[in-house]
């Protein structure tokens, strides 16, 4: 089957590639041209496949694995922001249809949020705080959001492990990166102001 292997095989890629800008430690200042240039390519890639294929490919055409693959790829592409929105209301049919993961959908869902600088919905989705803490990004109805969590198969928000402070993943300069970061998303047609 053409289309699964090629989609784990991209998915492989951008694995390896990160494996080794993580391994060197450029993975975690800002955006990696790399990983960057990676994620685009794939992105475009499964664009055309889903072109090719009249749709995108669901568990039942490819497998689990490989329809995994094929959003992860859409949840990377996140300097192509025209793609990620066009991938969300499709996705979000797919999941209730149970044809894709919902929660890998649900993971779309807030990372467009986040990027737009809105609120999540399903809260998964962290960032560092002002003093340098990870912390999960503003969520709708926080009373109910264990609800939603569990409706698409995350488990409640309190089970989650925060990343702790240090060299390898905590920011030098937490201001500088988010006002580098509120600049990338300016840039890349996320935000507008």
């Amino acid at each position: 089957m053409k289309l699964k292997e090629e989609l784990l095989h991209l998915m492989r890629e951008d694995e390896a590639v990160r494996e080794a800008l993580a391994s060197t430690g450029e993975l975690f200042q800002g955006y990696n041209p790399q990983m960057e240039k990676v994620h685009l390519r794939n992105a475009q890639r499964l664009k055309e496949l889903i072109e090719e294929n009249k749709g995108f490919p669901t568990i039942a055409q490819v497998g689990e694995e490989a329809c995994v693959a094929a959003l992860r790829i859409v949840l990377h592409a996140i300097s192509w922001p025209e793609f990620m929105r066009a991938q969300e209301q499709v996705l979000t049919d797919l999941a209730k249809k149970k044809e894709v993961p919902a929660l890998y959908v649900a993971c779309l869902v807030d990372r467009i949020r986040f990027y737009e600088g809105l609120k999540q919905v399903y809260g998964t989705n962290s960032d560092w705080d002002e003093n340098g803490i990870l912390r999960i990004t503003d969520v709708e109805d926080p009373d109910s959001l264990n609800k939603r969590r569990a409706e698409v198969g995350l488990s409640p928000l309190e089970s989650m492990i925060i990343t702790p402070m240090n060299v390898e993943y905590h920011p030098p300069d937490p201001a500088k990166r988010h006002q580098e970061f509120l600049e990338w998303t300016k840039k890349t047609g996320w935000r507008t102001a």
